[in-house]
């Protein structure tokens, strides 16, 4: 497992060296639930922010630490005044770290650029079929939601009627 500390540490300082002013990160999570996604920063009410590493990242003996740090800078640099986005002043401050540092620093980045496969989600399985007792349309749900649970309060957009019944599929 790759040391988090000391690699964000090294992203931070050479940030700097680059004369990139970064915002002030209240707190930093590995994160062992995101499978879509390396990273994540998230800007709080108090305009500090939140930035997440997906523990693949650390983990996997696959992954380079440059490939490792590559996501970390990407998340440090949306800190930066006006850099939410991955245009504009982002997109020139990751040039200016792929430059200086021979990075990859780029808006996405594949699973094969990082030295393994893509995350493919696994399908998920019909969880509630929706079945109206006037004109026997039927309507698929994978997961809970408002229409699911108080489908007696909902009319057919075909026919109209208020007549759902629901079958929960186990």
């Amino acid at each position: 497992m790759k040391d988090f500390n000391r690699l964000k540490e090294e992203c931070l300082r050479e940030i700097a060296d680059c004369g990139i002013e970064i915002g002030q990160v209240k707190s930093w999570t590995i994160n062992s639930r995101a499978r879509s996604r390396w990273g994540q920063c998230r800007k709080e009410v108090d305009g500090t922010f939140s930035i997440q590493i997906s523990d693949r990242l650390l983990e996997d003996d696959r992954i380079t630490e440059k490939a490792c740090k590559e996501t970390i800078i990407h998340e440090i640099l949306h800190t930066c005044k006006g850099c939410m986005t991955h245009q504009g002043k982002w997109k020139t401050y990751a040039d200016m770290m792929n430059l200086r540092y021979g990075y990859n620093i780029k808006r996405i980045t594949r699973g094969e650029e990082k030295g393994v496969e893509n995350y493919k989600p696994k399908q998920m399985a019909v969880k509630y079929i929706m079945t109206c007792g006037g004109c026997g349309a039927t309507i698929y749900r994978k997961r809970s939601s408002k229409f699911t649970r108080n489908y007696r309060n909902y009319s057919c957009t075909r026919c109209g009627a208020v007549a759902w019944s629901r079958k929960t599929v186990k």
